[in-house]
């Protein structure tokens, strides 16, 4: 009976390790998912402040060209001044001169204020940078390890199976079957140990009688709360 016990605590212990890679195969995609994700928003952020840049740069080329146009506009009229004949034209040429200066003052100030954010502008690409460049470093260091490690879990825990059922085939068929319906039923755990007098499974206190038939090892026992097969840890499992 001994033995029964140790290979079912054996069959368990080679369950905890595959139920723990099966928890990987839903980790590490989604880990690699974002590792790639956080590449591709850096990108994103780039572009788009090196779209906002190519923007403000675009409005200042707009502002000079329209204050160098009015700068020439200004020294045209400034020719025309000596030629003027008629009081109304001179103060006419005068007042579009003075408007054209006005319009200058205000072009030059809408400027100033794209030049700051041309230097806003310029921190936040250089951020952006940065980020992509961490992005794709963590990515560098990881991809490949992780890609790798996903196509390896299949095989391992193909191995923890085969190593599992070839336990299997030295125990009654009605055991067999037990187990796999509380491994299937009782979030992968089919084995429980004796905790402080209390089952590993569930927490619930265990009669005297059953702790010492746990301890002589002479029968299958099982958890009168939950039913998981109950009994204690080997040492060497």
């Amino acid at each position: 009976m001994e033995e029964l016990l140790r290979t079912l605590a054996r069959m368990q212990r080679l369950d905890d390790q595959i139920g723990s890679l099966k928890l990987l195969q839903q980790e590490l995609p989604k880990e690699l998912n974002d590792i790639i994700g956080h590449v591709e928003q850096a990108t994103a952020n780039l572009l788009n402040s090196e779209t906002d840049r190519a923007e403000i740069a675009k409005k200042q080329r707009a502002l000079e060209s329209d204050i160098k146009q009015h700068n020439e506009s200004i020294k045209k009229y400034a020719t025309q001044l000596s030629e003027i004949k008629t009081n109304k034209e001179y103060k006419a040429l005068n007042s579009e001169i003075a408007y054209l200066k006005d319009k200058i003052s205000e072009l030059e100030s809408q400027e100033l204020l794209l030049m700051d954010s041309e230097a806003e502008s310029k921190k936040q690409v250089e951020r952006d940078k940065g980020e992509l460049d961490e992005a794709e470093k963590a990515k560098r260091a990881r991809e490949g390890e992780l890609r790798d490690k996903i196509a390896s879990l299949d095989a391992e825990i193909e191995n923890l199976r085969a190593e599992r059922n070839k336990l299997a085939h030295t125990l009654p068929q009605n055991l067999v079957k037990q187990y796999g319906n509380m491994i299937k039923n009782k979030n992968n755990c089919a084995v429980v140990y004796e905790t402080n007098g209390a089952c590993g499974g569930c927490g619930f206190v265990i009669r005297p009688q059953i702790r010492i038939e746990l301890q002589l090892r002479s029968k299958l026992n099982y958890c009168e709360s939950c039913g998981r097969i109950l009994m204690e840890r080997f040492d060497d499992i």
